[in-house]
């Protein structure tokens, strides 16, 4: 752009800038963004100023729009740094929520002068809160994956602050019966997290999910832990082999770069292999189980009439839900053997997802081991000898 264009071009901010002041008091930073995307600027404040200047101008009382939001600035990057106390970063970003009244403002008077393609008053407050409080901290602004987020509420006069998610992939055994997958929620706040639960979402920790949040909490400095489980077995089965695997999601964590041990034990619960990963997979992951099931049945049974079990590879095995959706799934591998007049073992590989008790007792499951030997069964117990995820 030459000279005399450039020039031309300030002759009509400062005349467009006449008439706003004319009838509205602005501050230097509400003044200068208005016009700031046609000069080479980088300073809302500094060519609002500037303008001013050139105008003869001087502002005596409060912005009309903002009420001289951004004067105390630095009481709001102080918030800043307190609410972020303890926390490991070195990027961010800032959200605002602002008063309606300072909002209808803004667009009244950029309707009434036809101001086009101007930053809105939310944008120019976010911006100038974040160079500030980068230079302040020394770190940087990241508009798309930033350590933390920052929520200006001038609404209330408060700063909330929001830590991105760390997902983590690890398997667990379960080296001995009577501790459930997963922990009853809150009773008070029902698992959202309230201050009887130190926003945890849980009060207990004596499951599966309990101990290993606990651990979680104390490394990562999060307050809740959202778990993806591939599958889940009963309160007394073992699991064994590699472990079942599961994902974690870490709520808001106050340190993200840890360092976690390839094994850790947790009284009766062994976890192996936990790491950081960038995501959890979405939808249903597939997956196979091996399962060793010990069967009760209601009289007696011939082992001739257990060969029938047989029946049950290799063809489609109905579940209806609830809501009386079907899914089906697939028996692979199954082999037996008889324990007692009573009693019977049975170790099958099959797609992950089959409900054990329901598929021995016959419960909105065809074909099932109480139909296909014509004799009421129970499931005593089984345990999960290994889970392979499919590729």
């Amino acid at each position: 752009m030459q000279k005399s264009e450039m020039l031309e071009d300030y002759d009509n901010i400062l005349f467009k800038s006449r008439s706003i002041l004319k009838e509205y008091t602005l501050c230097d930073n509400c003044l200068g963004r208005f016009f700031i995307k046609l000069t080479g600027f980088s300073s809302s404040r500094r060519l609002g100023s500037r303008i001013k200047d050139s105008l003869n101008f001087t502002t005596i009382t409060k912005c009309y729009i903002c009420k001289n939001l951004l004067t105390p600035s630095n009481i709001y990057v102080k918030m800043m740094q307190d609410a972020s106390t303890g926390y490991e970063f070195s990027s961010f970003l800032v959200g605002a929520t602002l008063k309606r009244s300072v909002v209808d403002r803004d667009d009244k008077i950029r309707s009434k002068f036809r101001l086009r393609g101007v930053d809105s008053i939310k944008t120019e407050v976010t911006r100038e809160l974040g160079k500030k409080f980068a230079k302040k901290t020394k770190t940087s602004l990241d508009y798309l994956l930033p350590n933390i987020t920052f929520t200006m509420n001038f609404r209330t006069d408060k700063c909330e602050v929001k830590a991105k998610p760390v997902f983590l992939y690890g398997r667990y055994l379960k080296n001995k019966g009577g501790i459930s997958q997963k922990q009853e929620s809150c009773q008070d706040c029902k698992g959202t997290g309230c201050i009887f639960c130190s926003n945890h979402g849980i009060v207990h920790f004596d499951s599966v999910e309990g101990k290993i949040s606990q651990f979680l909490y104390k490394k990562f400095g999060s307050d809740q832990v959202k778990f993806t489980w591939i599958g889940g077995e009963d309160k007394t089965s073992l699991v064994k082999g590699d472990g079942r695997p599961f994902f974690a999601k870490l709520i808001s964590p106050k340190r993200q770069n840890i360092q976690l041990p390839k094994k850790s034990v947790f009284d009766e619960i062994t976890v192996n292999d936990l790491r950081k990963i960038d995501y959890i997979p979405r939808g249903s992951i597939p997956f196979r189980s091996k399962i060793t099931i010990l069967v009760m049945a209601k009289k007696g049974i011939s082992s001739n009439k257990l060969k029938k079990l047989k029946q049950l590879i290799n063809i489609p095995i109905t579940l209806t839900g609830t809501h009386g959706k079907q899914t089906k799934k697939i028996v692979h591998k199954l082999r037996y053997r008889k324990n007692s007049l009573q009693s019977f073992t049975i170790e099958i590989d099959t797609d992950g997802g089959l409900p054990i008790k329901r598929f021995v007792e016959g419960n909105s499951v065809i074909p099932n081991i109480t139909e296909m030997l014509n004799i009421k069964c129970f499931c005593k117990k089984f345990d999960i000898n290994q889970i392979i995820l499919s590729k």
